[in-house]
């Protein structure tokens, strides 16, 4: 069965449709789940996965490892989950993540800022400037990570496969369509489209498992997967380091081989 990828503004309703869709297609519903499950899986704090996720970047958080190792952490689990299908992963870059993979229906839902200060206003029970503040701080986080790591416009329409406004449309007509929606011949995996996601479920969980072991952890190595075989490409400053890509690479389920491309460069001190 089709994945359902989602992501949504605050106050779009998007949440409510995305856990509709899931009772009515028999799916789970994830959201909160990834960083609970990424957090036990590589002994990170979650509120610091949640923080990478939502708030916005300082100013040097951008070159931080901590905040490449939160990437990796939360892609890892991401893919994970997309490999078990019959599901509906809310936010957590899964639109993003899951570009590529034939079966994974990408969707926005949004609606006009007056319109979900509204909701929230009502939802919270706050004025209309805490709830028009809460708004934009929860846009402003979203929209700067997204281009931290993706170097993307997330209001960029051609990013997804349906964009849904909510300002008339109701969550039964929300949930319709894209009950609809997956249930179309063409979002069917195929084997084509499982392999595609299998080699990039393993591409990223060899890339978390390099930023989970203090050996590597501060290399960022270029990983590619097809059929279980792995390519690691890039630079490392030592030969231990590129022995130890390798070693931890080999040592994950489902890797078949490693061939090591990682070009060893000593770089100056200044």
């Amino acid at each position: 069965m089709p994945v359902l990828a989602m992501t949504r503004e605050m106050g779009s309703l998007g949440t409510t449709i995305g856990q509709e869709v899931a009772r009515r297609m028999g799916y789970a519903f994830v959201r909160q789940e990834i960083t609970a499950e990424a957090a036990q899986m590589y002994d990170a704090a979650e509120e610091h996965l949640i923080a990478t996720l939502e708030a916005k970047p300082g100013v040097w958080d951008g070159l931080s490892e901590a905040a490449r190792r939160h990437f990796a952490f939360v892609a890892a689990e991401v893919l994970d989950v997309a490999l078990k299908e019959n599901v509906v992963i809310l936010g957590r870059w899964s639109t993003l993540l899951l570009r590529g993979v034939d079966h994974a229906a990408r969707v926005r839902v949004g609606a006009p800022t007056d319109v979900r200060v509204r909701r929230i206003q009502e939802r919270l029970g706050v004025g209309p400037d805490e709830a028009r503040a809460q708004v934009e701080r929860s846009d402003r986080g979203i929209r700067a990570r997204i281009r931290q790591f993706f170097d993307l416009d997330w209001n960029d329409p051609l990013l997804y496969d349906l964009v849904l406004s909510t300002e008339r449309l109701s969550v039964d007509a929300g949930t319709d369509l894209l009950c609809r929606l997956l249930a179309r011949p063409e979002w069917q995996p195929t084997d084509a489209s499982r392999a595609a996601l299998q080699d990039a479920a393993l591409a990223a969980r060899v890339r978390a498992a390099l930023k989970a072991a203090p050996e590597t952890t501060r290399l960022n190595v270029k990983i590619t997967c097809r059929g279980g075989h792995l390519h690691l490409g890039g630079t490392v400053e030592s030969a231990s380091g590129r022995e130890g890509a390798a070693r931890v690479a080999a040592a994950q389920p489902g890797v078949r081989a490693v061939e090591n491309d990682l070009t060893v460069m000593k770089f100056p001190k200044w």
